[in-house]
């Protein structure tokens, strides 16, 4: 394994605090393609035709939501590594290059999976989901909106750090 090499800007000479990489070559896309395949059949699996063994706990749909929960995450992760260019779960305000622009992007996308989600859970498309899956999408859809709102004060609002203007 590499180890974690710091970005030197040797205009300014300032040492920033974040990896600048933490693969073999600063400058070789990460193949996040093995973690899209397995995250994309785990979240497919959770469909009603999925395929799940009863576990522990004697029911086979909790264990396609189970996995199907791991396989949001290695999706997750895929989006994280190709958008940063490292492998990591929280995406820090210093990693984005344009937050003004991601803002509303992220709030129209946490938006837009909300209406997913009371699609799910409020028409026939129910019945070809997993009973939680209106819930889980729900989540995911208030924390983007949580996440768009904290960046926007960071960024626009009063929670932004005065010494540095």
């Amino acid at each position: 394994m590499t180890p974690i090499k710091s970005h030197n800007n040797s205009s300014n000479d300032e040492s920033l605090p974040y990896p600048m990489y933490m693969g073999k070559h600063p400058f070789e896309p990460i193949d996040v393609r093995l973690e899209v395949f397995i995250g994309l059949i785990l979240v497919t699996n959770t469909l009603s035709f999925g395929i799940g063994f009863d576990g522990p706990w004697e029911d086979s749909g909790f264990t396609r939501g189970v996995l199907g929960l791991l396989g949001s995450f290695f999706l997750y992760r895929a989006w994280f590594a190709r958008t940063f260019g490292f492998h990591g779960i929280i995406p820090s305000l210093h990693l984005w290059s344009k937050p003004q622009q991601s803002i509303s992007r992220i709030c129209l996308f946490g938006i837009g999976i909300l209406m997913l989600s009371w699609l799910i859970g409020n028409t026939t498309l129910q019945s070809i989901f997993a009973e939680p899956t209106s819930l889980i999408l729900t989540l995911v859809g208030m924390l983007m909106l949580v996440m768009s709102t904290y960046v926007w004060l960071v960024i626009d609002g009063g929670l932004g750090d005065t010494e540095e203007e």
